[in-house]
């Protein structure tokens, strides 16, 4: 057991001290990063509540079986409830947080709160699994850097919100666009056992759409990082700029 969870959790670990080596400019608390990742723990068990929520209003339906069914499965049992619960603990994370100061940590604490519910849900995955070495193989290098993109998405609307940007649409943003990049994730994911003849189309798209976020979270992190650093170099005083040379003789 002990193995199955050091499998599950190594992942998340690897990704999260990458996040962490990235900001170098004033590296936030190694505390504080743990004490996000147990948020992100806890988000799990919100999860489950939203998810109760939603199939006593009647919007979840667990079907598979066709592409319908894949695609609100997809947005109700997993997309929406999950990225709402790790909103939720971002939030009150982050609410009181002291350390809390430039854009880029916006995206180090986002990331381990989803490296926290990503870690957790490994742990359940594997614990369930009958080849769980294969399986954490496989979630590995997909499930869990998805739902850290994913996270690094909701850390960079989050912070252009928090740091000044008031408009309705990086506030919907916030939560829309991790919703719509884990819908499109796993609607993918669940419609290949639906079609079986396209699972080379299906595994294609598949990559196509993590290499997307990749990139996009890539130019996320850079440009927070560029931001943070414009605002810590301070201005030039008056006369440090190059001098003028003097005018040549007869101009």
């Amino acid at each position: 057991m002990l193995l199955i969870i050091i499998t599950a959790l190594i992942p998340a670990f690897i990704l999260g001290w990458w996040i962490y080596q990235k900001d170098s400019l004033r590296p936030e608390p190694l505390p504080m990063l743990i004490k996000a990742f147990l948020y992100g723990i806890g988000s799990t068990f919100v999860t489950l509540v939203i998810t109760q929520l939603l199939g006593i209003i009647g919007l979840l339906v667990y079907d598979l079986g066709s592409f319908h069914g894949a695609v609100s499965t997809a947005l109700f049992a997993a997309a929406l409830p999950e990225e709402m619960a790790k909103l939720l603990m971002l939030w009150l994370f982050l609410r009181k947080n002291p350390y809390y100061d430039e854009y880029f940590d916006g995206i180090v604490y986002a990331a381990c709160v989803g490296l926290g519910f990503a870690g957790a849900e490994n742990v359940l995955y594997l614990v369930q699994s009958e080849n769980w070495l294969g399986t954490g193989i496989m979630r590995g290098i997909t499930a869990v850097p998805a739902h850290f993109a994913i996270a690094c998405a909701m850390g960079y609307f989050y912070s252009k919100r928090h740091f000044g940007d008031r408009s309705t649409i990086t506030a919907v943003c916030v939560l829309a666009v991790p919703v719509l990049i884990h819908w499109v994730y796993d609607a993918l994911a669940f419609s290949e056992g639906i079609y079986p003849a396209l699972s080379v189309v299906i595994n294609v798209l598949f990559v196509l759409l993590i290499w997307r976020v990749y990139r996009s979270t890539m130019h996320r992190i850079a440009e927070l990082r560029q931001r943070d650093q414009d605002r810590m170099t301070p201005p030039p005083l008056p006369g440090d700029g190059p001098a003028t040379p003097p005018p040549l003789s007869g101009q």
